[in-house]
């Protein structure tokens, strides 16, 4: 959500500056191990960029609608956990306060990585991601600016119960270039 993963999830005061959602219920092992087994890890990666692209399509239409529409329900191919209940708030906090993105923009992905090295709990595997709202800024009610700029974000994602590899949590931080190492 910053603006992108994680402005709405701290939803404004500097948007994104401070953002993350922390991981959920653990995933069945058998289940994880059996699905990861499967994979090789360019397989694994290569999906869990399929899902976060996926996952980012719908996030620029809730953002756009203002959070009134709550979370889309094609939303939980791609999310699971804590990390849906993160998202759900924030948009309800957008729809109470009348903030959305501006209308007729969308966010950009300036860059993407993979990225094994990093790791949290369970994560199957890491996405560094660094969105650039600044031609779609969050907006209050009246069209006034809150929130936007560029935002770095580390994307974890784990097989939920259903198989389905999901993003299960994130954190975000506001950053001045969209170079990652």
């Amino acid at each position: 959500m910053v603006l992108g993963v994680f402005c709405v999830v701290v939803v404004v005061p500097a948007c994104g500056r401070q953002g993350s959602a922390d991981p959920t219920a653990p995933a069945s092992s058998a289940l994880v191990s059996s699905a990861s087994a499967s994979l090789s890890q360019d397989e694994l990666y290569a999906e869990a960029e399929r899902v976060y692209r996926a996952y980012f399509e719908l996030e620029q239409q809730a953002f756009l609608e203002g959070g009134v529409n709550g979370v889309p329900v094609e939303m939980n191919q791609y999310i699971m956990g804590k990390y849906s209940l993160m998202f759900s708030g924030a948009l309800a906090q957008m729809a109470k306060n009348g903030w959305r993105m501006k209308p007729g923009t969308r966010e950009q992905i300036a860059s993407l990585k993979w990225a094994p090295e990093i790791t949290r709990e369970d994560s199957l595997a890491t996405l560094q991601v660094c969105i650039d709202s600044n031609d779609s800024p969050l907006i209050d009610s009246s069209g006034t600016v809150i929130g936007g700029g560029l935002n770095l974000n580390s994307m974890f994602f784990k097989y939920d119960t259903d198989g389905d590899l999901k993003i299960y949590g994130g954190n975000g931080e506001g950053v001045d270039s969209c170079e990652i190492y």
